[in-house]
């Protein structure tokens, strides 16, 4: 991953394989969902420090490496991502604002945050509960 990919997904639009997040000192709340929700389709890419328009805001400096590590951390904890899933997030500089991208590949298992499953669907992420749902995502996986 370099930071021209990086300056190219900022100028798409929000979709099914491109999620971005305002998170300026802390890891977003929905962050996980997204992940999941990816790890489950087809995989993607999220911006973090990036309004839902394209417009860099930025990642507090001072919170950088330690929203790196909690990301690491939190994606190795079955009780968050089950099963879990290291990722591996980069940092990037954009006109003096900080930019954290997370590449989040499809998965060949079926994953759950907080115990529930999501799938993504153009620029969401959505629940999945119905039972034929469900087999249909296991089905796909295999």
């Amino acid at each position: 991953m370099n930071i021209e990919r990086v300056k190219r997904l900022l100028k798409q639009n929000e979709n099914i394989r491109l999620e971005f997040k305002e998170a300026a000192t802390a890891l977003p709340g929905n962050l996980f969902e997204s992940i999941c929700a990816m790890l489950n389709r087809d995989g993607g890419d999220i911006l973090l420090g990036v309004q839902d328009d394209g417009i860099v805001t930025g990642v507090n400096k001072t919170s950088i490496s330690t929203m790196m590590a909690n990301l690491v951390n939190l994606s190795n904890n079955s009780q968050k991502l089950d099963p879990p899933f290291i990722l591996y997030p980069h940092t990037y500089e954009l006109k003096g604002k900080s930019v954290i991208h997370i590449q989040v590949p499809a998965s060949s298992q079926v994953h759950k945050t907080a115990g529930v499953i999501f799938d993504r669907s153009n620029d969401g992420d959505f629940k999945v509960a119905a039972a034929h749902q469900i087999a249909e995502l296991y089905n796909r996986k295999r």
